[in-house]
């Protein structure tokens, strides 16, 4: 753990056993011992700020979660730009990856369809250097490291 979740954790520790420490005064001084009422405040306290942290925790997983799909939402869907395949007029069509895909030409008024494809490539290394000398124009040097 490091330095401020440690000083984070006394500083609680030293707060719950205080306030403790106050009802315990407060509670001998009315009726009953001290011990009586400090067990009874920190145990009071332990479960009220474990059901406080439990809603806190489990309101902001709601929260973090909702804003994730609302992101993915977001990525699936974009705009292209294709042209239409009956007049050839650009057209920026909307495109989700989780759907048919068609747009409707603003030329033409006729409806196309999209389809998208995907492939693999080989990967090459780039080259790091090329030098040309002055002299002889025709010899280049490649370094590859």
């Amino acid at each position: 753990m490091n330095n401020f979740v440690i000083r984070l954790l006394i500083a609680s520790v030293l707060i719950t056993c205080l306030v403790s420490t106050l009802f315990g005064l407060a509670g001998s001084t009315l009726i009953g011992t001290f011990w009586g009422w400090f067990w009874v405040s920190l145990l009071l306290q332990v479960i009220l700020f474990s059901i406080a942290n439990s809603y806190l925790i489990q309101r902001d997983t709601e929260t973090f979660q909702q804003q994730e799909l609302e992101m993915i939402d977001k990525l699936a869907k974009f705009n292209v730009k294709l042209n239409c395949s009956y007049c050839q007029q650009p057209n920026l069509a909307p495109i989700s990856v989780d759907q048919r895909n068609t747009f409707k030409c603003e030329s033409c008024n006729q409806v196309n369809g999209i389809s998208m494809q995907f492939m693999a490539t080989s990967l090459t290394t780039p080259v790091e250097s090329v030098k040309l000398p002055i002299e002889n124009s025709n010899s280049v040097e490649f370094t590859v490291s």
